[in-house]
């Protein structure tokens, strides 16, 4: 099965969605745990979880809470990625190297 990935940003990181993996999940855990903790950004569309507004607004509204990415790892069919960046990690680097 090829493999299509849906992402979108968010302040801090992406979040990525291997939507071959999400064809074969039967309870949509992401969306369940958007709804009871994050801000209800994600709906599902032709069985594979999208966004309900635009990445922009998204960015704005998402309260990073990271309960779509852990509920879709422990209940769903672990398609959801979310990836954070370390800010500040590259002037901790060069702190470490002087």
């Amino acid at each position: 099965m090829k493999t299509r990935v849906y992402k979108f940003s968010f302040r801090t990181g992406e979040v990525s969605i291997d939507h071959s993996k999400c064809a074969m999940c039967k309870n949509y855990a992401c969306i369940k745990a958007d709804s009871l903790f994050g801000t209800g950004l994600l709906r599902i569309e032709a069985g594979k979880p999208v966004l309900t507004t635009n990445s922009e607004d998204a960015k704005r509204l998402c309260s990073e809470c990271l309960a779509c990415e852990l509920y879709c790892q422990a209940y769903g069919n672990a398609g959801l990625h979310i990836k954070l960046d370390m800010l500040g990690l590259d002037e901790y680097r060069s702190r470490l190297k002087t």
